[in-house]
């Protein structure tokens, strides 16, 4: 490309970004089976009603706000390369809509995992 040609930039989908989210909660409710597998008895309670409650709330309020950025841009968000590239406040929420959706994507995967294990260790 040569001097002054401007690309344009792609733009994310929800379902993709919702999918990669996923998929690193998977990874880690699997982390957190092995830890709860290797710890004694009333330090695994404690770490899974703990893993519960803030992944429940943490995911709750990423995943809320992310959807709200990602609303507010009319669905026109940006990668993380892009932001350096931004121009305005309006690009830099673009940015970050789509990080939030999926961190709290990957915090609520792993809350039934350690509901489910909680339970079966309380």
């Amino acid at each position: 490309m040569g001097r002054g040609t401007s690309v344009p930039r792609p733009c994310l989908r929800l379902g993709g970004v919702v999918a990669r989210g996923a998929v690193y909660g998977a990874g880690a409710a699997a982390c957190l089976t092995v830890t709860a597998l290797v710890l004694r008895d009333d330090a695994r309670a404690d770490l899974l009603e703990a893993v519960a409650f803030l992944g429940l709330v943490a995911g709750a309020v990423s995943l809320l706000t992310g959807l709200f950025f990602w609303a507010c841009c009319s669905g026109e968000v940006l990668r993380w390369r892009d932001l350096f590239g931004t121009s305005g406040p309006s690009e830099v929420i673009a940015v970050l809509a789509p990080c939030l959706v999926r961190v709290g994507v990957l915090l609520l995967v792993p809350v039934p995992v350690a509901a489910v294990l909680g339970r079966l260790a309380g």
